[in-house]
């Protein structure tokens, strides 16, 4: 499935110099990761549209063009050549699964096409990515690490890990089980599991009968709700910690399993979502309520916002000239900026600032990888997501 934010026969009759700027989306719009997908589609239109109101980039409109990555590599890579070769797409961002990332990074290299993922497996990033990949997210390591600290905070002193085999949540397992225990914790026992089983009732009995303080639940969220009404329906109490992306989703894991369920599930991902600026203008340009946590939606907002920043400051839409640019946008020395309009004029006058983002406030790694990361803690209380502290 192909769709064009512009797609009249107006805009591709344009001059050269006046045709839109193609930015594709590898969502997934089908598959497991199916919750996310549509989330991802509104935010890049709706941060590419609030750009091309205010004058778009280099003098051009941006236009997203939005392909079906169906959460699996085979059609990711199918896509994702579609996106280049027919398209003409400059980047490509969104690419939820970090197994179809790792698929379509070798065509996005081979043809110098920029590549934003919101994948954390932590191999995105490693070897010679000719400074053209740039992670839109927290990598397996550091989360993994986030979720130990919180644990410990909460008193844990055991712990078993439930994890969902995939190439991003099996990324966080060591991490969280080193760091747990360096905080003087013990892991009990780590045992997998795999997408859409019939049941997960003998490996939540394996978990739970040895009544560890705190499971870490790596996983989305249609495992993790059918994990937790069998944790819930089998009156197990242990600590229940997950991504925010699986425990909250705008409120659809509480609409899965129920307010009674789905009491005192911990989530933790990157902040400042709903301090931040630039996430009060993602909910309103998405036309969300205030409050509402939507990670991956945020997250390809700021994906369209800095290659916007990044393509203007370039003075190029060629990838191998503005991915260059893309470390300079969030890392530079000056005053923060949350709309990325205001941040084009200053671009456009000279004058220094740095683009602080929705989903936090972070900067880049030479590798491409998002560091200087808060992660907030969330605990589901009456049905309702809220933050309860903070980690690094």
């Amino acid at each position: 499935m192909v769709v064009g934010l512009l797609g009249s026969a107006a805009a591709y009759a344009a001059t050269p110099a006046a045709a839109p700027i193609r930015i594709g989306l590898l969502a997934p719009l089908t598959g497991s990761g199916g919750p996310y997908g549509k989330e991802e589609e509104t935010a890049a239109k709706s941060a590419a549209a609030y750009i091309n109101a205010n004058g778009g980039v280099l003098g051009r409109q941006l236009e997203i063009v939005v392909a079906d990555d169906e959460t699996t590599p085979t059609a990711g890579v199918s896509a994702a050549r579609k996106l280049i070769d027919v398209d003409g797409v400059v980047a490509i961002t969104g690419v939820w699964s970090s197994a179809v990332a790792l698929a379509v990074r070798p065509v996005a290299l081979e043809k110098n096409v920029a590549l934003l993922p919101v994948g954390s497996a932590d191999e995105l990033t490693e070897g010679d990515n000719k400074g053209l990949v740039w992670r839109f997210q927290t990598n397996g390591k550091n989360w993994g690490q986030a979720f130990a600290n919180v644990a410990a905070k909460d008193g844990a002193k055991t712990a078993s890990i439930l994890v969902l085999q995939t190439p991003f949540t099996l990324s966080t397992v060591k991490p969280f089980a080193e760091r747990f225990q360096k905080l003087g914790g013990k892991v009990i026992d780590t045992i997998y599991f795999n997408p859409n089983q019939p049941s997960y009732r003998a490996e939540v009995e394996k978990i739970f009968s040895k009544k560890p303080d705190a499971v870490f639940l790596p996983s989305y969220i249609p495992e993790f709700s059918a994990i937790v009404r069998e944790i819930y329906r089998s009156g197990h109490e242990s600590k229940l910690y997950t991504f925010s992306h699986a425990a909250d989703s705008g409120g659809k894991f509480v609409q899965n399993v129920g307010k009674a369920a789905a009491e005192g599930v911990n989530h933790v991902q990157a902040t400042p979502v709903g301090n931040s600026d630039a996430y009060k203008l993602y909910l309103k340009q998405t036309q969300q309520p205030e409050g509402t946590i939507v990670a991956f939606g945020a997250n390809v907002f700021d994906e369209i916002n800095v290659l916007a920043l990044a393509i203007e400051k370039a003075k190029s839409a060629k990838a191998v000239d503005f991915t260059k640019e893309i470390a300079n946008v969030v890392n530079a020395q000056g005053p923060n900026v949350h709309d990325p309009v205001q941040g084009l004029k200053l671009i456009r006058e000279g004058k220094p600032f740095r683009y602080s983002g929705a989903t936090s406030d972070f900067r880049f790694a030479p590798n491409g990888d998002q560091v200087d990361l808060d992660y907030g803690h969330y605990r589901v209380l009456n049905g309702v997501s809220k933050l309860v502290g903070t980690t690094k």
